[in-house]
């Protein structure tokens, strides 16, 4: 297809999904605050305005291209527009760029500089502001300009609507439902809300201050680093083609102070190894099928909150960054002879949600502190060293050799593919075929020497991965292995990488640790000589009694809102005759109408007959946001409730007739 932009005549692919995209294509990039191409067109910041056919002025990212339209992007109009829009959000933002966690990094500011906003017309304009540090993930609304990424991240990509818009008009904020902590909601912690913040209204908690204070205390510090991290870094610092990237780190990690620096993908490799034989033992006693993964600490949290029927089939090794650092404190302090409470084990991930896996309860002590690859670059760049001045040094022994698989963890398909490595290694297999099935979920077809078929899905986003599972529950699909990263592409769009954090960016780095950093003479994980040493020395064997007390764990069932009923329209004295109806209020449910219900509930228990006996409660999560709006009656769920279908229920409760009890609270 070809249209004008700007006097030129340029070609474009007939299938763009509008003209900001088209154009995005051939290298002119439209300045945009709220557009994000893995999700539905919002429309709201009008920063990417263009001139259509000499007439119209509308919205790029809602502009469907077509052959010979004429476009210009950038008149002298549409730059005041631009200016004028940036004036009136700089007017009620915080402002406080030097201390903000995207300074250097943010849109905003990027834009503001560009058109060169030295003063604003508009008056600087206080609003109400909200800042949350209870989790790993930091919210300010001061800095929040309503673009809609996080929500819309976290709603349409992940499944999840733990934030949503409330309010109106200038009181409008992003907010968890009822203002609740983050912590206290169905969050999980997976980042993606962060990672496409474009000014840092979501950031990651700073815990770079408790490194240097165990530096000074004179504490044996650990690092390790996982795989995804190197190639963000690569990117960040210009080494593109540095295939020593990793080995430079080490070195300046020492310089400031660490006493070792390990590698997260040796325990990748361990990992693998182990999760394959488990896997192996289940098929053979064709039990927990399909295994799931459980390298990514945000597809546990979901599993456990929303699939707990699910929660046996996950496998029972810990992630590479747990495994590790139970190794560390339990064996390696041993053969240095330094008292586990005296080492500081610091592990340096791509995602938010390995802060909140290092705090589970279940893992308590394993890993001290886990830095983002974010507060890494800052470290780094708070020394004053050059890193691509620093000699490389070779990751720590025993826990510094790792496989290709061990390495390929950083993206999605990784774990997969290294379970096949070990199974060939020690079945053989005849052949493996992969194919994708749609955008995130990828199907492995893996035939053994002995014939038998076993297939494997890779799924990345938790968006997908619940209709992977729904899939796979109501025999729409089969599986007898799921490997489930969080993050779209895996940890290398992790939460904790440097913004951007984009479609775009996270194919490269896809590539990067593909073709720069996973190029190792080993394998599969089967060829590690140390991690077999590792076994000889204390683990005995895969699956043993040694083993399963230091890299096995177990998980449970996490309620997703930790909050009690509350009362709304209590009945003035008990009555048998009473039918209890619990008006969801989470967010999932409230953006569907659960509170509209709530008022027509109120009005009907005021006015009619047959509601008298309503006693009317709000809750904040019945555990099933895929059918909402929900409303409990008594026992029963009403999902995709409306007052009609309420009515109904409640009507055959009051009358002693038991409504369809497949779907209870009881047994959701």
């Amino acid at each position: 297809m070809r249209i004008i932009v700007n006097g030129r005549e340029i070609e474009i692919k007939d299938d763009a999904r509008n003209v900001l995209e088209a154009l995005r294509e051939v290298g002119i990039e439209i300045p945009n605050l709220c557009y994000l191409s893995e999700t539905s067109v919002y429309g709201a910041c009008r920063m990417c305005l263009v001139e259509v056919d000499g007439r119209d002025i509308v919205t790029s990212c809602t502009l469907q291209p077509r052959e010979g339209m004429v476009i210009k992007t950038h008149t002298p109009k549409i730059y005041e527009m631009r200016k004028g829009i940036l004036q009136l959000l700089l007017a009620s933002h915080d402002g406080e760029c030097t201390t903000c966690e995207m300074n250097g990094k943010c849109k905003l500011q990027k834009y503001a500089q560009e058109f060169g906003l030295t003063t604003n017309r508009f008056e600087k304009i206080s609003k109400k502001t909200v800042t949350d540090t209870s989790s790993v993930i930091v919210r300010d609304n001061g800095k929040c300009i309503l673009c809609g990424d996080c929500v819309r991240a976290c709603d349409e990509i992940q499944g999840i609507a733990a934030i949503e818009f409330a309010y109106r008009g200038f009181e409008a904020q992003v907010v968890p439902s009822f203002e609740e902590k983050l912590e206290n909601t169905e969050c999980v912690l997976c980042g993606q809300c962060v990672a496409y913040c474009p000014t840092g209204a979501l950031a990651i908690r700073n815990d770079v201050d408790k490194v240097y204070k165990a530096i000074e205390e004179g504490k044996y510090v650990i690092g390790m680093i996982a795989p995804a991290v190197r190639a963000s870094l690569q990117e960040e610092f210009g080494l593109e083609d540095d295939v020593a990237t990793s080995g430079r780190v080490v070195s300046l990690l020492k310089m400031i102070g660490f006493k070792k620096v390990f590698d997260v993908a040796f325990a990748a490799d361990l990992v693998a190894y182990e999760e394959a034989h488990e896997f192996l033992e289940r098929i053979e006693k064709g039990e927990k099928l399909p295994q799931f993964t459980s390298c990514c600490p945000g597809w546990v949290k979901f599993a456990e909150q929303y699939y707990p029927e699910y929660i046996s089939h996950l496998s029972s090794v810990k992630s590479p960054q747990m495994a590790l650092g139970a190794i560390i404190k339990k064996f390696y302090s041993r053969e240095i002879g330094v008292d586990p409470k005296d080492i500081v084990l610091v592990s340096i991930m791509p995602c938010t949600a390995k802060k909140f896996e290092a705090e589970r309860e279940e893992f308590e002590g394993d890993v001290d502190i886990v830095l983002t690859t974010r507060e890494l670059v800052k470290v780094i760049k708070s020394t004053g060293i050059d890193i691509k001045m620093v000699d490389p040094e070779p990751f720590d022994r025993p826990y510094g050799l790792s496989s290709q698989s061990g390495l390929s963890f950083g993206k999605t398909g990784g774990v997969l593919g290294s379970v096949v490595n070990v199974i060939n290694d020690k079945m053989s297999v005849k052949s493996v075929e992969t194919k994708q099935l749609s955008e995130g979920v990828s199907l492995t077809t893996v035939e053994l020497s002995n014939g038998k078929v076993v297939k494997g899905l890779a799924v990345f986003g938790l968006g997908n991965a619940r209709k992977i599972v729904d899939a796979l529950k109501n025999g729409e699909m089969e599986a007898d292995v799921v490997e489930v990263m969080a993050c779209n592409y895996g940890c290398i769009g992790g939460g904790g990488q440097p913004y951007p954090n984009d479609v775009r960016t996270r194919a490269r780095r896809a590539k990067l640790l593909k073709e720069v950093q996973s190029i190792d003479v080993l394998i599969s994980p089967t060829e590690n000589f140390h991690m077999h040493q590792l076994y000889e020395k204390y683990l005995e064997k895969p699956l043993s009694h040694a083993s399963h007390e230091v890299i096995h764990t177990h998980y449970k069932h996490r309620k997703r809102v930790q909050e009690d009923e509350i009362d709304i329209l209590p009945l003035p004295e008990e009555s048998e005759d009473k039918v209890k109806v619990s008006v969801c209020l989470g967010t999932s449910c409230y953006s569907k109408g659960s509170y509209e219900i709530l008022e027509k509930l109120i009005s009907a228990a005021n006015k009619e007959e047959w509601a008298k006996n309503l006693e009317i409660k709000g809750t904040f999560c019945v555990e099933n946001c895929g059918k909402s709006p929900n409303v409990v009656v008594n026992d029963i769920i009403v999902s995709e409730a409306t007052v009609e279908k309420v009515k109904e229920v409640a009507i055959n409760e009051l009358s002693g007739k038991k409504g369809d009890s497949k779907v209870s609270k009881s047994n959701v």
